[in-house]
């Protein structure tokens, strides 16, 4: 059976460092975003006013609409 050491050297390191930020940032804005915005949604049309203001900020931040 062959044996598999992994060391956590300098350059392992940055590509962890880099590929967990992609795949993090990338959840954060095609994942988490969306479910955030539809909660926000949900709670503004119950009469937060808090979250009417968060949803109004967050869609006045898009550059581009869809």
């Amino acid at each position: 059976m062959a044996s598999f050491e992994f060391e956590l050297g300098f350059w392992n390191s940055i590509i962890f460092v880099t590929v967990f930020s992609v795949v993090f940032v990338a959840l954060d804005e095609y994942v988490a975003k969306p479910w955030r915005e539809k909660r926000w949604e949900r709670q503004a049309a119950a009469g937060d006013k808090e979250k009417q203001e968060l949803l109004r900020v967050a869609r006045s931040a898009k550059v581009v609409e869809e």
